[in-house]
C-alpha cells in the first residue's frame, strides 16, 4: 500500500513540475500596439481582438500588449515611433506631416460619398488600399487593414440656412484640422475655416474663436455635445484608422506568421466595417435624444452637388500637395473626370 502511494505521489509530483514549465514559457515576441481611443470603445475592442487572435493562433509565441487611450502618445507621435521602429504596432491614421501623399489615407475630400463606397475603395480589394500600401511602405510602415471610424461632418452652434448650397457663404467660423486639405475644403463649402489643433477645439468653441468643428464622424461630435447644437452630415471624408506594423519587423517574420497577423487584422476590419454605419447612427441618435441636437442629413442630390463642387474647386489644390502622378491615378481609379 505504501509503495502504491509512493508511486502515485511521484506521478503527481512529476505532473506538478511539468505544468509550470509549460505555463511559464516566455513568448518568442512581445510587442506593443498603441491606439488613442478610450478603453472599451469599438477601437479598443478591435485592437484587443486582433492581439488575442494573433496570440491564440501562434500558440502564445506572439504576445501583443494593447495600450489604449493615448498612453504611449497621440496618433501623430505613435506614427513617428512606428516608422522608427520604437513601436511595433499601431492603430491610427497616417500622419500626412511626413508626406502630403499620405492624405489619401488621412483626409482626402469626397474621395467617397458614403460607407458603402468607402468599403469598396479602402477594403483589401480596393484601389486606394493598394496605393496606400506603397505610400506607407515608403515610410517603413506595413499597412495591414482599415478600421473604419465613419463619415465626417460638422458640429455647429446653429444651422446656416444655406447649409446645402455648395460654395455659398455661410458666415460661420469652423475649426478645421490644421492641414491644408481641410482648410481648402471648408473654404470651398463657404465656411470661414479656422485651423485649430484638436486639443484646443473645445475651448475655442467655448470662447467664440470658432462656432463649430469638423474632423471626424458623429463619434467626434459627441465630444462637443455641451458646446454645439447641430450636426450636419456632409460626408466630406471617410475617417480611416489602420492597424499597421513597423515594416522592418514585418520583414523578419516567417510567411506563416505574416499570414496569421494579416488575417487577424482583416477579420477585425470586417467586424468594424459591419458596424461603422450603425455607430454613426447611434451617436447621431444620442445627440438628438439626450441633448436635443438638430441632426441634418443631406439628400442624395444635395450630397452629390456638394461633392461635385468640392472636387471641382479643391482637388486642383490637392494635386499641388500630392503631385500630378498620384492625382492622375486617383482620377483614373475613381472614375471622376477633371
Amino acid at each position: 500500500m505504501k509503495r502504491k502511494l509512493l508511486v502515485v505521489f511521484a506521478v503527481v509530483l512529476c505532473l506538478a513540475l511539468l505544468v509550470p514549465s509549460v505555463s511559464m514559457a516566455a513568448p518568442q515576441y512581445t510587442w506593443r500596439l498603441a491606439q488613442v481611443h478610450p478603453i472599451d470603445s469599438d477601437y479598443d475592442l478591435r485592437a484587443k481582438g486582433f492581439a488575442s487572435k494573433v496570440n491564440e493562433r501562434t500558440n502564445g509565441r506572439i504576445q501583443i500588449n494593447v495600450f489604449s487611450g493615448g498612453i504611449l502618445g497621440d496618433w501623430t507621435e505613435t506614427f513617428e515611433m512606428l516608422t522608427r521602429g520604437s513601436l511595433e504596432l499601431n492603430m491610427a491614421q497616417a500622419n500626412a506631416n511626413f508626406d502630403p501623399k499620405l492624405n489619401l489615407a488621412y483626409y482626402f475630400p469626397y474621395l467617397v460619398r458614403d460607407i458603402a463606397e468607402a468599403q469598396q475603395v479602402y477594403g483589401r480589394e480596393g484601389w486606394a488600399y493598394n496605393i496606400i500600401q506603397d505610400l506607407w511602405a515608403a515610410h517603413n510602415v506595413k499597412a495591414l487593414a482599415v478600421i473604419p471610424v465613419g463619415m465626417s461632418g460638422v458640429s455647429l452652434r446653429a444651422k446656416p440656412d444655406n447649409y446645402a448650397d455648395p460654395g455659398a457663404a455661410k458666415n460661420i467660423k469652423v475649426r478645421v484640422m490644421p492641414i491644408k486639405p481641410c482648410e481648402l475644403t471648408y473654404e470651398g463649402m463657404g465656411y470661414i475655416a479656422t485651423p485649430i489643433p484638436y486639443a484646443e477645439a473645445y475651448s475655442a468653441i467655448q470662447t467664440g474663436i470658432a462656432d463649430g468643428q469638423m474632423g471626424g464622424p458623429p463619434f467626434q461630435a459627441w465630444q462637443f455635445r455641451d458646446v454645439n447644437n447641430v450636426w450636419i452630415q456632409y460626408n466630406d471624408y471617410f475617417e480611416s484608422w489602420w492597424i499597421s506594423m513597423n515594416l522592418d519587423l514585418w520583414n523578419t517574420l516567417s510567411a506563416e506568421d505574416q499570414e496569421i497577423i494579416q488575417t487577424a487584422a482583416m477579420e477585425e476590419s470586417a467586424i468594424q466595417w459591419a458596424r461603422a454605419a450603425e455607430v454613426d447612427e447611434m451617436y447621431r441618435q444620442r445627440l438628438k435624444d439626450e441633448y436635443g441636437w438638430e441632426i441634418v442629413i443631406l439628400t442624395p442630390a444635395e450630397l452629390t452637388a456638394m461633392a461635385d463642387h468640392v472636387r471641382k474647386v479643391v482637388w486642383p489644390g490637392m494635386e499641388e500637395l500630392v503631385g500630378k502622378e498620384l492625382m492622375d491615378r486617383i482620377y483614373q481609379e475613381s472614375g471622376i473626370s477633371r
